[in-house]
């Protein structure tokens, strides 16, 4: 192992933190009397169900692509294949002596953040033509349907309530939708024969975009809960329930967005390049190339679903006395390509400023994964990374990028 792995891995192990009430493994119930808190956290990753570290890097960080990794990646996939990442950072205020109730001493939660995150389902064809071209396909038939793609950017502000004792809280969101893409494909197929100079397309799906570089496309309206319950179990054992939801709410676009929707069947004989690009490339609306392949082109407003998760499960004791404790747990992302994702995990407490732990986990936009985490509190302040996919930062076959950060100051 070189030093940088070295280095890489003291750094995971000492100092990645899932801290107080994060979505992220693992959480921890803490019933500590405080006055005010800040909490800011941020995450950044990526997973896949069959493309490999050293492709997708290569899309960001610059590089080539050679013929092993490309084969590498392409034996990994199925029949159906996801792919998802997200950006998302936040900042969070909270009161606990305002007792905005009479009967009721509910603090105040204020919080804004933003938020990326964009997912696709896809066949092994599609990923072959992506990394092949038609070449390799001669004489066959390429299979993309069921193809789906999604993308959504967002700033968000939110105002709540907070139990000082539980932690438990919920606060309404409003958001600024800043991009947003989609695209459902049901039916795809692509015909070539032996000399490959003849191509038949069967095409049915639709997509849209929108059309301007506006900051502000439209504007939503969600909330976020985060609910533990205690439950008792054996003889005098308690467990901790938390239940949460966020982001989960509508957005609406009121800038008009451009909706293609495609119904059709065309060959092409013979072609050369200039017949599919120049003034008459097929998505120019000036031109009856889309009319004549049975493109039809709208513009219009768009109500959806925000990017929202819900996550449930069994959450770390702060205050107990055991030195290891179990966590585990359930996460749904209901609006994303996003299979159901279950994790669970062993949190060691060596000593009263440092929490370690290390998770596993499976489904969401990829397959197991394995986690690293750990946390060091100062008195009233924390700090820690963290990463669900520590096979990531050592492996260019690892299906995944993940880093977590949370800073956390208490009084």
């Amino acid at each position: 192992m070189n030093v940088n792995k070295l280095f890489s891995l003291i750094f995971v192990c000492f100092f990645c933190a899932n801290s107080l009430w994060s979505q992220f493994l693992s959480n921890y119930y803490d019933t500590l009397s405080l006055k005010q808190e800040v909490i800011i956290d941020g995450n950044i990753e990526y997973f896949s169900s069959g493309i490999e570290k050293d492709i997708i890097s290569k899309f960001y960080r610059g590089g080539f692509v050679s013929s092993e990794m490309k084969n590498s990646s392409y034996d990994k996939h199925s029949g159906v294949n996801r792919f998802g990442g997200l950006a998302q950072g936040d900042i969070e205020y909270r009161n606990y002596n305002l007792n905005l109730f009479k009967k009721k001493s509910w603090g105040l939660v204020v919080k804004g953040g933003y938020g990326s995150i964009g997912s696709a389902l896809y066949s092994k064809d599609a990923f072959g033509m992506l990394m092949y071209g038609n070449e390799r396909y001669r004489g066959e038939t390429i299979d993309l349907s069921g193809s789906n793609m999604t993308f959504v950017s967002y700033q968000k502000i939110g105002v709540g309530f907070i139990d000082p004792v539980s932690k438990s809280n919920v606060s309404l969101n409003f958001y600024n939708i800043s991009d947003r893409f989609y695209g459902h494909f049901r039916d795809v197929e692509i015909t070539q024969d032996l000399l490959g100079d003849t191509l038949n397309f069967m095409l049915k799906g639709e997509f849209s975009s929108k059309q301007n570089k506006k900051f502000n496309q439209g504007f939503g309206v969600g909330f976020d809960l985060d609910f533990t319950l205690p439950i008792s179990y054996g003889q005098e054992k308690t467990a901790f329930i938390q239940f949460q939801m966020e982001n989960v709410g509508f957005g609406y676009l009121y800038e008009k967005q451009k909706v293609y929707d495609v119904d059709t069947s065309f060959s092409f004989a013979g072609f050369q390049l200039s017949d599919l690009v120049g003034d008459d490339v097929i998505f120019n609306d000036g031109s009856n190339v889309m009319d004549t392949l049975g493109i039809r082109s709208t513009e219009k407003t768009k109500t959806f679903m925000l990017p929202g998760f819900i996550q449930i499960g069994k959450i770390i004791d702060a205050a107990s006395v055991k030195k290891i404790q179990s966590f585990y747990g359930l996460r749904l992302y209901p609006t994303l390509i996003y299979s159901p994702f279950v994790y669970a995990g062993i949190d060691y407490h060596p000593s009263k400023w440092i929490n370690i732990g290390a998770s596993a986990s499976y489904g969401g936009f990829g397959k197991f994964k394995g986690g690293l985490y750990s946390s060091i509190r100062f008195n009233n302040y924390s700090i820690g990374f963290g990463t669900e996919n520590i096979v990531g930062f050592f492996s260019k076959k690892a299906m995944g990028e993940s880093i977590l950060i949370k800073l956390r100051w208490a009084i």
